[in-house]
């Protein structure tokens, strides 16, 4: 968690200065060094221009030396006219303020930069202490005080301006005013199911729901039944304080929103996320899925006769039902009964039953649908059926679906590839055995040299390395994967990704993706955060601790979540949210005697897996 409002300051102080080409208020205060452009029209015209001096004062023509400092510019005005009043008549003036003094104010305390500062007249408390750089994180927030003349004359909590906008007690600063920030005070950490998660500083006694106030209040899936307090007591041990503060929320009852004390960490959980008030239907029906389950309901309103496939099985269907001893039951019941109210087939549904629709034929074949679509679950298909047909049938695509990033299993691809697997790890285990017996007799042979215990250590560890690298290789590769160019199902019918779908496929359409992540050769293999298009390949390399000195950086390649790949020109292309960097190792061989990198690019030469297969190898 981070220090809430600090990273406010981060902005260049240029950002946060006044404004200085901008008619002054009534209210503004004049000083030396600052110039006044009087105008005078009437039965006497002259225009005249006078800087306030050291002493404060202005020369007017035929009116004399007027004393201005410290007056507002609203009564500086006043007393022109009144003193010109007593040479002339029938006159009228003008007076505005041409260019501005500088003021010397001082800035101390936990500030990035203390010092003295050289700004504006305009300026106020919080223009100068952007100027010195904001409160480090050890300076308060919440008491920011402006000393004049030894006395304490405003004093700003910063979390109204961040968190309501309101400024009250930023006011302007006078020349030798000192901006004192002073320690932070008591602190509390919010962690969880709160809008702003984040350490909080204390201002006076507060509570549960004032902290939670300071965070943006609770999320919706936050669990207020159990908040709980990590404490230290007495500087010896960290207790665990478990509260209700629903009961507070509801009731209005204290003990469930208690004080906070300096130190505590405060976690607030995620509610259940199982659904209860709803029933799933699969099978062989139209529209799979969660309904909600209304008091009364029974199967027969939920299997209704357009909602079942032509092939659909009338004479048994299933509910499927968590009994109180959470074990299941398997309750069956004939479809035409139900439809015409038997009490024995029309069962009446309870919270989490599953009815289950079987089809009429006996090879029925089923697909399963996954992740951000509107119904996931498992689908019956018909002969022919489409991919698209298959998203429209799932309600379609959720707001937040990543469809460019989908990941589509076809089981038949998979058993053919795991075979091809299963055959190159038997002939590279092969190669492995004479190769160590290659080892033992060469042993011999360079006994007589005096290098023989040097370059057999060399070999056998090289060895090793290969047996962890197939050993890698046979547990981590993903086999199945077919690269499609998902779409809504309007824009994918009649395109080559639209295949027409087997028994046992597997669609998952996953969320949005907000990271870039880089494997292989680099010093941190890490998930990025995505920084925009105009990020390239290199600046995400350098942030995962750069390319280590095995890198092959020449042959970097990008994978795109659709599963294909980019290999060429790889400098300038675009990084979207859901890519992957893949820094290859370099096959240059690093042991002479048996190159074992140089093996391992005959290995990815010769066999034809899916770039999921190579980003495994690599990690």
């Amino acid at each position: 968690m981070r220090q809430f409002g600090y990273e406010v300051f981060g902005a260049p102080a240029t950002s946060f200065a006044p404004v200085e080409d901008v008619p002054v208020g009534p209210d503004y205060i004049l000083g030396p060094g600052d110039t006044l452009t009087i105008y005078v029209w009437g039965l006497v015209e002259s225009v005249f221009t006078e800087t306030v001096n050291r002493n404060g004062e202005i020369f007017v023509p035929r009116a004399g030396t007027l004393r201005v400092w410290g007056l507002t510019f609203e009564k500086v005005e006043q007393l022109i006219r009144d003193q010109l009043g007593k040479v002339y008549t029938g006159f009228e003036i003008s007076v505005t303020l041409g260019r501005l003094r500088t003021i010397r104010v001082f800035v101390v305390g936990t500030v990035g930069r203390p010092g003295a500062y050289l700004v504006s007249p305009l300026s106020t408390l919080t223009n100068a202490l952007f100027a010195a750089g904001g409160p480090t994180k050890q300076g308060t927030l919440r008491r920011i005080q402006l000393l004049r003349n030894n006395r304490v004359v405003s004093e700003m909590d910063f979390y109204d301006f961040l968190l309501r906008g309101e400024r009250q007690g930023d006011v302007r600063l006078e020349s030798g005013d000192t901006v004192f920030v002073p320690r932070i005070g008591p602190v509390v950490g919010l962690a969880g199911q709160v809008n702003q998660p984040a350490i909080y500083e204390l201002k006076g006694e507060m509570r549960l729901a004032d902290m939670f106030a300071l965070a943006g209040g609770v999320t919706p899936g936050g669990f207020l039944e159990r908040v709980q307090i990590e404490r230290f007591r007495a500087n010896r041990e960290r207790a665990v304080l478990d509260f209700r503060l629903l009961d507070f929320y509801e009731r209005g009852q204290l003990e469930g929103n208690p004080p906070v004390l300096n130190g505590d960490l405060v976690r607030v959980f995620s509610a259940d996320p199982r659904i209860y008030n709803a029933v799933v239907l699969e099978g062989w029906v139209r529209w799979p899925g969660r309904y909600e389950l209304r008091p009364g309901t029974r199967v027969g309103d939920l299997v209704v006769k357009d909602g079942l496939l032509p092939d659909a099985y009338l004479d048994r269907a299933e509910v499927v039902r968590v009994r109180e001893d959470l074990g299941t039951e398997v309750l069956p019941f004939n479809i035409r009964d139900a439809w015409a109210g038997k009490p024995d087939a029309n069962i009446e549904l309870r919270p989490l039953d599953r009815v289950v629709v079987r089809s009429a034929i006996r090879p029925v074949q089923e697909v399963t649908v996954t992740g951000q679509v509107l119904r996931p679950g498992q689908y019956a298909i018909s002969r022919g059926e489409r991919l698209s047909s298959l998203i429209e049938r799932a309600g379609g695509f959720l707001p937040d679906a990543f469809p460019r990033g989908a990941v589509f299993i076809r089981q038949s691809i998979r058993t053919a590839e795991q075979q091809q697997l299963d055959r190159f790890i038997r002939v590279q285990e092969q190669s492995m055995l004479a190769d160590s017996s290659a080892i033992t007799a060469g042993s011999t042979q360079l006994s007589s040299e005096g290098r023989a215990a040097e370059v057999t250590t060399a070999q056998a560890s090289v060895m090793v390395q290969r047996r962890e690298l197939l050993r890698s290789l046979a547990v981590s590769v993903t086999l199945g994967r077919m690269a499609v160019r998902l779409e809504q199902p309007e824009a994918l019918k009649g395109t080559p990704s639209d295949l027409e779908l087997e028994a046992g496929d597997a669609l998952y359409v996953p969320p949005q993706p907000k990271s870039v992540l880089v494997l292989g050769a680099v010093r941190n293999s890490t998930a990025l955060l995505y920084g925009g298009v105009e990020q390239g390949v290199e600046s995400y390399i350098a942030q995962a601790g750069g390319a280590t000195p095995e890198a092959d950086a020449e042959h970097t390649y990008i994978l795109k979540p659709d599963g294909t790949a980019i290999s060429t020109f790889v400098k300038v292309q675009k990084i979207e949210a859901g890519d992957t960097i893949v820094v290859p190792v370099s096959t240059e061989p690093k042991v002479r005697t048996l190159p074992m990198l140089r093996d391992i690019a005959t290995i990815v030469a010769g066999f034809t897996l899916p770039f999921a297969t190579l980003v495994a190898l690599f990690k």
